[in-house]
């Protein structure tokens, strides 16, 4: 608690910065919340029917539903290929191989690009789909263009790139790596045989499993291809978010391969029990997800400590298990989805399950609507995981600034409290700094006198 009083006090001192920031501050700052990508923040769960009909979001780490959120109904869906949460186009590709931009603020859906066989989204929100005659259309900015010229062959492989760039391997003779843009000639770049390749985040770097190790190269050939040597043969790779490691799953050596990407040397590497096949890290860079070679389960990490959490049960699919940036691990178990998530001691701890599912498409996410997530969705929630019934919070603070009121409520979070922020449903009210939510009065009242600072009791309006 004595940890607590000091976060508590930096919070109520940045609130009371509040009380005069909002006139000095800009009407873009509190039109659109900064997001700190330093710390965690609550996301979304979106659930598409793979057969068509409405989609659906969820709160993590609950699963609770957010009701009313989106709006629309959609056709049958074959795959999500990524979302711009700047335009806020969700794409999609559909079993005729047409790409659709679902527009998630208005529910309005467009077509994009037809016969498509392969289609990502880059890291600045750009959507490049190449279709069966080679032909590139990319969507930036909402703006949809296709480039004059095709690529020479059909790629095997897509990441998109900065500055609007495709990446494309082809795998035929060999391995090819063609960087392109709309306008201007292409590079080129020879490769033997590879195996499993991973893009860094922007696309400034790929790594090639091989029989003698991991080769880094620069698609744009500003540099020389590397080799790092390793023991076993690579198996699967993956870059962390920041670039600057390459994690590699051997073939019959178990944990995995660690290499500095900068120093081209291999590094201590991550003990598992076995062998993994597959890879995927947080978009944060602290937990990383590895498959092991046989079974249905995944094995949780925490990176910074290279320490083995434990096993959970789940099926792998392109979509999931995968890790959001507030640390959940979302997972497929038959026909249920069920959300993991480690304690304060480091323990893996199921924090949300939901029946049915299992045959749809889902996609964890930062975004939330420009108007926030009002109250009363929250207290649907809420009502749904509780069973019903009074809720009320005990309230820290309050501020018109998103990001200060998630920056308190991270850090009361990793003192081990149940905070989250309340958006408001109102113009103008603030956002709120909340522990709870409590089934009586007298719970949370038993929680705010044990703060040692001022506290209300809040109750949502049904």
């Amino acid at each position: 608690m004595h940890r607590f009083a000091h976060l508590l006090a930096f919070g109520l001192a940045l609130s009371a910065c509040d009380a005069r920031a909002p006139a000095g501050a800009s009407s873009q700052q509190q039109a659109k919340p900064a997001v700190s990508g330093q710390g965690r923040v609550g996301g979304l769960v979106i659930r598409l029917p793979a057969k068509g009909g409405e989609p659906s979001t969820y709160r993590l780490p609950d699963l609770a539903p957010v009701l009313n959120l989106l709006r629309g109904r959609l056709p049958p869906v074959e795959r999500i290929v990524g979302l711009d949460p700047e335009t806020e186009f969700l794409y999609l590709l559909t079993p005729k191989h047409d790409i659709l931009a679902f527009d998630l603020e208005s529910g309005r859906t467009d077509s994009v690009a037809s016969g498509v066989i392969l289609a990502t989204v880059g890291p600045d929100g750009t959507l490049y789909g190449v279709d069966d005659q080679r032909r590139v259309t990319t969507v930036a900015r909402r703006v949809r263009f296709v480039w004059p010229a095709a690529l020479g062959d059909a790629p095997t492989d897509l990441f998109g790139a900065g500055n609007e760039r495709l990446v494309a391997v082809v795998r035929r003779d060999g391995m090819r790596i063609i960087a392109a843009a709309a306008t201007q000639a292409p590079v080129i770049r020879e490769l033997g045989q590879g195996g499993d390749i991973a893009a860094s985040s922007w696309g400034d770097m790929l790594a090639v499993a091989t029989d003698s190790g991991v080769v880094l190269l620069d698609p744009l050939g500003r540099r020389d291809e590397a080799l790092v040597r390793l023991p076993d043969h690579p198996r699967a790779v993956a870059f962390s978010p920041s670039g600057h490691r390459v994690y590699v799953a051997r073939r019959t050596l178990p944990g995995l391969a660690v290499i500095d990407r900068f120093e081209l040397e291999e590094l201590d590497g991550v003990a598992l029990p076995g062998p993994a096949a597959t890879i995927r890290l947080d978009p944060l860079g602290r937990w990383l997800i590895a498959r092991p070679a046989t079974g249905d389960s995944a094995w949780i990490v925490d990176l910074p400590v290279k320490r083995l959490l434990g096993a959970v049960p789940t099926t792998w699919q392109w979509d999931l298990p995968v890790v959001a940036a507030d640390g959940s691990v979302l997972t497929r178990q038959g026909d249920d989805m069920v959300v993991y998530r480690a304690d304060s001691a480091g323990a893996l701890r199921e924090t949300g399950h939901r029946a049915g599912g299992g045959d749809d498409l889902w996609i964890v996410t930062r975004w939330h609507p420009r108007w926030g997530l009002a109250t009363g969705a929250g207290v649907a929630a809420d009502s749904a995981a509780s069973g019903g019934g009074e809720l009320l919070y005990v309230q820290v603070s309050v501020s018109r600034n998103r990001a200060w009121s998630d920056e308190m409520a991270q850090q009361l979070t990793r003192a081990g409290l149940t905070a989250r922020v309340l958006a408001p449903s109102r113009p103008e009210e603030g956002y709120r700094v909340v522990l709870g939510p409590y089934p009586t009065r007298a719970q949370a009242e038993a929680t705010g006198r044990k703060l040692g600072r001022p506290y209300w009791i809040y109750q949502p309006e049904p």
